[in-house]
Protein backbone atom coordinates (compact mmCIF):
# COMPACT_ATOMS: atom_id res chain seq x y z
CA UNK A 1 0.00 0.00 0.00
CA UNK A 2 2.81 2.24 0.70
CA UNK A 3 4.62 1.75 -2.52
CA UNK A 4 0.85 2.38 -3.88
CA UNK A 5 0.60 5.83 -2.00
CA UNK A 6 4.48 6.63 -3.74
CA UNK A 7 3.67 6.06 -7.16
CA UNK A 8 0.10 7.53 -6.82
CA UNK A 9 1.92 11.14 -5.44
CA UNK A 10 4.69 10.79 -8.16
CA UNK A 11 1.87 10.22 -11.21
CA UNK A 12 0.55 13.40 -9.35
CA UNK A 13 3.53 15.65 -8.79
CA UNK A 14 4.27 14.40 -12.91
CA UNK A 15 0.80 15.87 -14.29
CA UNK A 16 1.50 18.82 -12.46
CA UNK A 17 4.93 20.05 -13.49
CA UNK A 18 3.10 18.99 -17.12
CA UNK A 19 0.21 21.27 -16.43
CA UNK A 20 2.24 24.15 -15.28
CA UNK A 21 5.01 24.05 -18.05
CA UNK A 22 1.91 24.00 -21.27
CA UNK A 23 0.53 27.00 -19.23
CA UNK A 24 3.45 28.83 -19.46
CA UNK A 25 3.90 27.43 -23.24
CA UNK A 26 0.14 28.63 -24.11
CA UNK A 27 1.06 32.11 -22.17
CA UNK A 28 4.23 32.38 -24.63
CA UNK A 29 1.75 31.70 -27.69
CA UNK A 30 -0.59 33.93 -27.11
CA UNK A 31 1.94 37.07 -26.17
CA UNK A 32 2.85 36.69 -30.26
CA UNK A 33 -0.07 36.42 -31.08
CA UNK A 34 -1.40 40.05 -29.89
CA UNK A 35 -2.73 42.76 -32.11
CA UNK A 36 0.36 44.41 -34.13
CA UNK A 37 -1.12 47.53 -33.62
CA UNK A 38 0.20 47.16 -29.89
CA UNK A 39 3.41 47.85 -28.41
CA UNK A 40 5.55 45.26 -28.00
CA UNK A 41 3.76 42.63 -30.29
CA UNK A 42 6.12 41.36 -33.03
CA UNK A 43 4.59 41.04 -36.98
CA UNK A 44 4.99 38.89 -39.46
CA UNK A 45 7.96 40.48 -42.05
CA UNK A 46 10.96 40.65 -39.45
CA UNK A 47 8.40 42.70 -37.68
CA UNK A 48 7.42 45.26 -39.69
CA UNK A 49 4.03 46.11 -40.07
CA UNK A 50 3.06 48.25 -43.18
CA UNK A 51 0.68 51.17 -43.69
CA UNK A 52 -1.26 52.28 -46.29
CA UNK A 53 -0.33 55.57 -48.36
CA UNK A 54 -1.86 58.48 -48.92
CA UNK A 55 -5.80 58.38 -48.90
CA UNK A 56 -6.65 61.81 -50.04
CA UNK A 57 -4.32 61.50 -53.62
CA UNK A 58 -5.24 57.98 -54.61
CA UNK A 59 -9.38 59.40 -53.63
CA UNK A 60 -8.09 62.21 -56.38
CA UNK A 61 -6.59 59.94 -58.97
CA UNK A 62 -9.56 57.73 -58.92
CA UNK A 63 -11.68 61.21 -59.58
CA UNK A 64 -12.59 62.79 -56.36
CA UNK A 65 -11.86 66.56 -56.97
CA UNK A 66 -9.21 68.14 -54.93
CA UNK A 67 -8.28 71.89 -54.94
CA UNK A 68 -6.34 74.70 -52.99
CA UNK A 69 -2.86 75.40 -51.32
CA UNK A 70 -1.61 72.41 -49.49
CA UNK A 71 -2.37 72.02 -45.85
CA UNK A 72 -5.86 74.32 -46.27
CA UNK A 73 -9.49 73.36 -45.28
CA UNK A 74 -11.20 73.28 -47.83
CA UNK A 75 -8.31 71.17 -50.06
CA UNK A 76 -9.84 68.21 -48.41
CA UNK A 77 -13.82 69.02 -48.89
CA UNK A 78 -14.36 66.62 -51.66
CA UNK A 79 -12.50 63.98 -49.91
CA UNK A 80 -14.19 64.84 -46.80
CA UNK A 81 -17.48 64.06 -48.48
CA UNK A 82 -16.60 61.29 -50.82
CA UNK A 83 -17.88 59.33 -47.64
CA UNK A 84 -21.03 60.00 -48.16
CA UNK A 85 -21.11 61.09 -51.67
CA UNK A 86 -19.12 57.80 -52.79
CA UNK A 87 -18.22 55.35 -50.17
CA UNK A 88 -17.76 52.90 -53.20
CA UNK A 89 -14.70 55.30 -54.19
CA UNK A 90 -13.72 55.30 -50.77
CA UNK A 91 -13.57 51.31 -50.55
CA UNK A 92 -12.18 50.76 -53.63
CA UNK A 93 -9.00 53.16 -52.42
CA UNK A 94 -8.96 51.18 -49.28
CA UNK A 95 -9.12 48.12 -50.66
CA UNK A 96 -6.07 49.01 -53.35
CA UNK A 97 -3.98 49.52 -50.31
CA UNK A 98 -5.13 46.14 -48.89
CA UNK A 99 -4.08 44.23 -52.61
CA UNK A 100 -0.96 46.18 -52.69
CA UNK A 101 0.23 44.73 -49.04
CA UNK A 102 -1.12 47.34 -46.39
CA UNK A 103 -1.50 45.59 -43.07
CA UNK A 104 -3.30 47.93 -41.64
CA UNK A 105 -5.42 51.12 -43.02
CA UNK A 106 -6.46 54.53 -41.61
CA UNK A 107 -9.94 55.67 -42.21
CA UNK A 108 -10.59 58.92 -44.72
CA UNK A 109 -11.51 61.07 -42.26
CA UNK A 110 -8.41 63.29 -42.46
CA UNK A 111 -10.70 66.68 -43.54
CA UNK A 112 -13.59 65.58 -40.82
CA UNK A 113 -13.05 68.00 -38.32
CA UNK A 114 -15.28 70.67 -37.30
CA UNK A 115 -13.24 74.03 -38.47
CA UNK A 116 -13.88 72.34 -42.51
CA UNK A 117 -17.22 71.31 -42.15
CA UNK A 118 -17.53 74.98 -41.43
CA UNK A 119 -16.82 75.96 -45.16
CA UNK A 120 -20.20 74.01 -46.38
CA UNK A 121 -21.98 76.93 -47.40
CA UNK A 122 -24.06 76.01 -50.24
CA UNK A 123 -27.38 74.27 -49.51
CA UNK A 124 -26.87 71.35 -52.08
CA UNK A 125 -23.71 70.55 -49.63
CA UNK A 126 -25.70 71.33 -46.46
CA UNK A 127 -28.73 68.56 -47.65
CA UNK A 128 -26.24 65.48 -47.87
CA UNK A 129 -26.05 66.05 -43.88
CA UNK A 130 -28.71 66.00 -41.39
CA UNK A 131 -28.42 69.63 -40.98
CA UNK A 132 -27.82 69.82 -37.43
CA UNK A 133 -25.35 71.12 -35.27
CA UNK A 134 -21.92 70.81 -36.35
CA UNK A 135 -21.42 67.44 -33.78
CA UNK A 136 -24.29 65.80 -35.80
CA UNK A 137 -22.23 66.39 -39.41
CA UNK A 138 -19.23 65.52 -37.68
CA UNK A 139 -20.71 61.99 -36.37
CA UNK A 140 -21.93 61.24 -39.94
CA UNK A 141 -18.59 61.84 -41.94
CA UNK A 142 -16.36 60.76 -39.32
CA UNK A 143 -19.05 57.23 -38.46
CA UNK A 144 -19.12 56.64 -42.47
CA UNK A 145 -15.29 56.70 -43.14
CA UNK A 146 -14.98 54.39 -39.67
CA UNK A 147 -17.12 52.20 -41.95
CA UNK A 148 -15.84 52.13 -45.16
CA UNK A 149 -12.73 51.42 -43.67
CA UNK A 150 -13.94 48.12 -41.68
CA UNK A 151 -15.55 47.43 -44.78
CA UNK A 152 -13.17 46.66 -47.19
CA UNK A 153 -10.95 44.87 -44.37
CA UNK A 154 -13.71 42.52 -44.10
CA UNK A 155 -13.64 42.00 -47.93
CA UNK A 156 -10.10 40.42 -47.29
CA UNK A 157 -10.98 38.45 -44.47
CA UNK A 158 -7.73 35.96 -44.55
CA UNK A 159 -5.53 39.45 -44.97
CA UNK A 160 -6.97 40.35 -41.22
CA UNK A 161 -6.02 43.72 -42.08
CA UNK A 162 -6.39 46.49 -39.19
CA UNK A 163 -8.03 49.73 -38.85
CA UNK A 164 -6.22 53.17 -37.81
CA UNK A 165 -8.69 56.00 -36.85
CA UNK A 166 -7.17 59.07 -37.66
CA UNK A 167 -7.33 62.29 -35.25
CA UNK A 168 -6.04 64.87 -37.64
CA UNK A 169 -5.00 68.38 -37.07
CA UNK A 170 -8.27 70.21 -35.90
CA UNK A 171 -6.79 73.83 -38.17
CA UNK A 172 -4.53 74.06 -41.24
CA UNK A 173 -2.03 71.37 -41.54
CA UNK A 174 1.56 72.37 -40.90
CA UNK A 175 0.70 75.40 -39.26
CA UNK A 176 1.61 75.14 -35.84
CA UNK A 177 0.36 78.88 -34.55
CA UNK A 178 -2.77 77.66 -36.03
CA UNK A 179 -3.33 74.85 -33.43
CA UNK A 180 -6.08 75.70 -30.54
CA UNK A 181 -5.70 75.92 -26.68
CA UNK A 182 -5.62 71.91 -25.61
CA UNK A 183 -9.38 72.25 -24.09
CA UNK A 184 -10.54 72.78 -26.86
CA UNK A 185 -8.94 70.47 -29.17
CA UNK A 186 -9.13 67.61 -25.92
CA UNK A 187 -13.16 68.23 -26.82
CA UNK A 188 -13.39 67.84 -30.31
CA UNK A 189 -10.98 64.90 -30.46
CA UNK A 190 -13.01 63.41 -27.95
CA UNK A 191 -15.85 63.35 -30.06
CA UNK A 192 -14.17 62.18 -32.84
CA UNK A 193 -12.34 59.40 -31.00
CA UNK A 194 -15.67 58.46 -29.92
CA UNK A 195 -17.06 58.28 -33.47
CA UNK A 196 -14.27 55.97 -34.89
CA UNK A 197 -14.04 53.64 -31.71
CA UNK A 198 -16.39 50.96 -32.65
CA UNK A 199 -14.52 50.24 -36.09
CA UNK A 200 -11.16 50.96 -35.26
CA UNK A 201 -7.94 48.73 -34.10
CA UNK A 202 -5.83 51.75 -33.23
CA UNK A 203 -6.35 55.19 -33.04
CA UNK A 204 -3.61 57.17 -35.09
CA UNK A 205 -2.72 60.93 -34.09
CA UNK A 206 -1.47 62.09 -37.43
CA UNK A 207 0.38 65.38 -38.24
CA UNK A 208 0.91 66.93 -35.13
CA UNK A 209 2.96 70.03 -35.49
CA UNK A 210 3.31 70.82 -32.13
CA UNK A 211 3.88 68.96 -28.48
CA UNK A 212 0.39 70.22 -26.86
CA UNK A 213 -1.60 69.22 -29.92
CA UNK A 214 -0.16 66.01 -29.78
CA UNK A 215 -1.00 65.68 -26.35
CA UNK A 216 -4.51 66.38 -26.46
CA UNK A 217 -5.27 64.33 -29.23
CA UNK A 218 -3.32 61.60 -27.39
CA UNK A 219 -4.98 62.29 -23.88
CA UNK A 220 -8.21 61.56 -26.10
CA UNK A 221 -7.70 58.14 -27.95
CA UNK A 222 -6.53 56.97 -24.65
CA UNK A 223 -9.50 57.16 -23.11
CA UNK A 224 -11.30 55.14 -25.78
CA UNK A 225 -8.91 51.72 -24.12
CA UNK A 226 -7.63 51.54 -27.61
CA UNK A 227 -3.58 51.37 -28.69
CA UNK A 228 -2.65 54.81 -29.88
CA UNK A 229 0.24 55.25 -32.06
CA UNK A 230 1.34 59.43 -32.22
CA UNK A 231 2.59 60.70 -35.40
CA UNK A 232 4.66 64.07 -35.61
CA UNK A 233 5.68 65.75 -38.63
CA UNK A 234 8.69 67.51 -38.72
CA UNK A 235 10.36 70.85 -40.01
CA UNK A 236 11.73 70.32 -43.47
CA UNK A 237 15.18 71.36 -42.67
CA UNK A 238 16.01 70.07 -39.05
CA UNK A 239 14.36 67.34 -37.24
CA UNK A 240 12.59 69.09 -34.49
CA UNK A 241 8.36 69.93 -34.61
CA UNK A 242 7.39 72.33 -37.25
CA UNK A 243 6.63 74.32 -33.91
CA UNK A 244 10.44 73.83 -33.40
CA UNK A 245 9.91 71.89 -29.94
CA UNK A 246 12.01 68.79 -29.68
CA UNK A 247 11.85 65.16 -29.90
CA UNK A 248 12.74 64.96 -26.52
CA UNK A 249 10.04 67.67 -25.82
CA UNK A 250 7.62 66.01 -27.82
CA UNK A 251 7.64 62.69 -26.13
CA UNK A 252 7.87 64.37 -22.62
CA UNK A 253 4.65 65.91 -23.68
CA UNK A 254 2.77 62.04 -24.28
CA UNK A 255 4.92 60.59 -21.31
CA UNK A 256 2.98 62.90 -18.57
CA UNK A 257 -0.28 62.13 -19.88
CA UNK A 258 -1.94 59.66 -16.75
CA UNK A 259 -2.12 56.24 -17.84
CA UNK A 260 0.16 56.67 -21.02
CA UNK A 261 2.18 53.59 -20.40
CA UNK A 262 -0.34 51.40 -21.40
CA UNK A 263 -2.31 53.14 -24.85
CA UNK A 264 0.98 54.37 -26.10
CA UNK A 265 1.48 51.28 -28.65
CA UNK A 266 3.62 53.45 -31.10
CA UNK A 267 5.97 56.83 -31.99
CA UNK A 268 6.18 58.44 -35.77
CA UNK A 269 6.58 60.95 -38.30
CA UNK A 270 4.63 61.66 -41.34
CA UNK A 271 3.57 63.93 -43.60
CA UNK A 272 7.39 64.81 -43.94
CA UNK A 273 10.16 64.41 -46.40
CA UNK A 274 11.34 60.96 -46.47
CA UNK A 275 14.89 62.45 -45.89
CA UNK A 276 14.09 64.24 -42.75
CA UNK A 277 12.42 61.53 -41.65
CA UNK A 278 15.41 59.44 -42.30
CA UNK A 279 17.68 61.19 -40.09
CA UNK A 280 15.18 61.54 -37.26
CA UNK A 281 14.29 58.15 -36.88
CA UNK A 282 17.42 56.63 -35.17
CA UNK A 283 16.52 59.89 -32.49
CA UNK A 284 13.41 58.69 -32.16
CA UNK A 285 14.48 54.92 -31.26
CA UNK A 286 17.08 56.63 -28.88
CA UNK A 287 13.97 58.41 -26.65
CA UNK A 288 11.17 55.88 -27.46
CA UNK A 289 10.58 53.79 -24.24
CA UNK A 290 10.38 50.23 -23.74
CA UNK A 291 7.78 48.33 -26.06
CA UNK A 292 7.05 51.47 -28.12
CA UNK A 293 7.53 50.53 -31.62
CA UNK A 294 8.60 53.57 -34.24
CA UNK A 295 8.26 54.30 -37.71
CA UNK A 296 7.55 56.67 -40.48
CA UNK A 297 4.85 57.43 -43.37
CA UNK A 298 6.74 60.11 -45.33
CA UNK A 299 4.93 61.98 -47.81
CA UNK A 300 6.31 62.62 -51.70
CA UNK A 301 5.78 66.45 -52.44
CA UNK A 302 8.39 68.34 -53.57
CA UNK A 303 7.65 70.78 -50.54
CA UNK A 304 5.26 69.95 -47.99
CA UNK A 305 4.00 73.67 -46.90
CA UNK A 306 3.39 75.44 -49.59
CA UNK A 307 1.75 75.66 -53.34
CA UNK A 308 -0.48 72.81 -54.38
CA UNK A 309 1.98 70.31 -53.72
CA UNK A 310 3.78 68.85 -56.68
CA UNK A 311 4.62 65.48 -56.68
CA UNK A 312 8.08 64.34 -56.87
CA UNK A 313 9.25 61.90 -59.49
CA UNK A 314 9.49 58.85 -56.31
CA UNK A 315 9.94 55.73 -58.29
CA UNK A 316 8.19 52.68 -56.88
CA UNK A 317 11.39 50.77 -55.94
CA UNK A 318 13.33 53.70 -54.89
CA UNK A 319 10.97 54.75 -52.13
CA UNK A 320 12.13 51.89 -50.27
CA UNK A 321 15.42 51.35 -51.56
CA UNK A 322 16.60 54.77 -50.75
CA UNK A 323 14.37 55.50 -47.95
CA UNK A 324 11.90 53.20 -46.32
CA UNK A 325 14.67 50.50 -45.87
CA UNK A 326 16.93 53.44 -44.77
CA UNK A 327 14.48 53.73 -42.08
CA UNK A 328 13.81 50.41 -40.79
CA UNK A 329 18.20 50.58 -40.51
CA UNK A 330 16.98 53.24 -37.96
CA UNK A 331 15.11 51.40 -35.88
CA UNK A 332 11.74 51.87 -37.56
CA UNK A 333 9.22 49.06 -37.01
CA UNK A 334 6.12 50.39 -38.93
CA UNK A 335 6.44 52.01 -42.49
CA UNK A 336 3.99 53.26 -44.86
CA UNK A 337 3.38 56.53 -47.31
CA UNK A 338 1.36 59.90 -46.72
CA UNK A 339 0.49 62.34 -49.42
CA UNK A 340 1.67 61.38 -52.83
CA UNK A 341 2.39 57.97 -52.12
CA UNK A 342 0.22 55.38 -53.85
CA UNK A 343 -0.47 51.94 -54.14
CA UNK A 344 2.62 51.03 -56.28
CA UNK A 345 5.32 52.28 -53.59
CA UNK A 346 3.50 50.03 -51.32
CA UNK A 347 3.28 47.11 -53.21
CA UNK A 348 6.94 47.55 -53.82
CA UNK A 349 7.76 48.06 -50.10
CA UNK A 350 5.56 44.94 -49.39
CA UNK A 351 7.54 42.72 -51.70
CA UNK A 352 10.66 44.61 -50.44
CA UNK A 353 9.69 43.41 -46.92
CA UNK A 354 8.80 39.69 -47.86
CA UNK A 355 12.32 39.26 -49.93
CA UNK A 356 14.33 40.47 -46.70
CA UNK A 357 12.24 37.93 -44.61
CA UNK A 358 12.34 35.05 -46.39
Amino acid sequence: RFLLRVSQATSSLIMALSSIAQTRGGSRSRSRSRSPCGGSAPAGNGGVILLDGGMGHQLKAMGIEIKGPVGSMRRFLGVCMANLDDPEKVRDAHLAYIDAGAEVVTTNSYACVPKCLSHFSDADLRSKLDGGAGGGRLEQLVTAAGRIAREACDMRPLRKVKVAGCLPPLAESYQPDRVGSFDDNLKQYRMIAAYLKPFSDVLICETMSTADEARAAFTAASETGLPVWVSWTLDESRPVLRSGESLEQAMAALLAVPGCAGALGACLFNCTSPEITTEAMPMLRAIAPPGVRVGGYANGFVTAGGGEGEYRDLGADEYYKDFVAEWISGGAEIVGGCCGVFPKHIEAVRAALDAASA
